[in-house]
């Protein structure tokens, strides 16, 4: 084997690495990316427990007003009554609405107990999944940092493995450089070997004169099917 053929053998095994490695640092950035994505599911759940424990003080709120008022308007009633200065007729449709009002604040008031009870339950969820959530946030977070760190490595790995990379093509000569170059543009490998009077890239046969000179060493020699350049072991 010629050593213009043991350097491109070289460039395309560090070329495989680049391709391996970076495959390696797309799939963690994926991970990176479905760690982050389970986050913020976790926190937008427990964000809804939250706004729907907001919502339900803001109608206890409201219901408590809503009381307030129609007591103040019992008072009010009662007042006109005590006075006893409007007709029996009025007089008997306070007292109808003094009953239905107060029927109304005793319904209200079960309510009010009701969003009570209810408020206090969903307060309890709501502490208990933010500690879950606290909890789940430090996993995640060290989750992430692992996968960052060995994102880090491997992006080292891939800029040394370049660096050899470079330094070897430099000492191939520049028009057997760009025969490979473009060749790789079409294939993961531009060199293969010769299996069986084969041609172990494209799986087609090989002339006996390719063979020979392949075997000769003493030129490059590519497959008249699919050019990749050819050597033997």
């Amino acid at each position: 084997m010629s050593e213009e053929i043991t350097l491109l053998l070289t460039v395309q095994e560090k070329d495989q690495q680049g391709v391996d490695l970076s495959l390696k640092v797309e799939r963690l950035e994926k991970q990176k990316i479905q760690v982050q994505r389970r986050l913020d599911e976790e926190r937008a759940a427990v964000d809804r427990v939250r706004q729907q424990l907001q919502q339900l003080e803001h109608n206890s709120r409201l219901k408590n007003l809503e009381v307030d008022d129609l007591d103040m308007q019992i008072r009010e009633y009662q007042k006109r009554l005590n006075q006893g200065i409007i007709s029996f007729k009025e007089m008997e449709a306070l007292r109808t609405k003094i009953l239905n009002q107060r029927e109304r604040i005793s319904e209200m008031e079960d309510e009010a107990l009701a969003l009570m009870d209810e408020i206090e339950v969903t307060k309890t969820r709501l502490a208990e999944e933010e500690k879950a959530l606290g909890e789940r946030e430090k996993e995640f977070t060290a989750r992430s940092q692992e996968i960052a760190s060995r994102i880090a490595q491997l992006r080292e790995e891939i800029a040394s493995c370049m660096e050899e990379r470079a330094e070897v093509a430099t000492r191939i000569p520049a028009h057997l450089l760009t025969r490979y170059e473009n060749l790789h543009t079409k294939f993961n490998d531009p060199v293969v070997t010769i299996v069986g009077g084969t041609c172990s890239g494209c799986k087609l046969k090989v002339s006996g004169n390719a063979i020979e000179r392949a075997r000769n060493g003493a030129e490059i020699v590519t497959c008249e099917n699919c050019s990749r350049i050819l050597y033997i072991h």
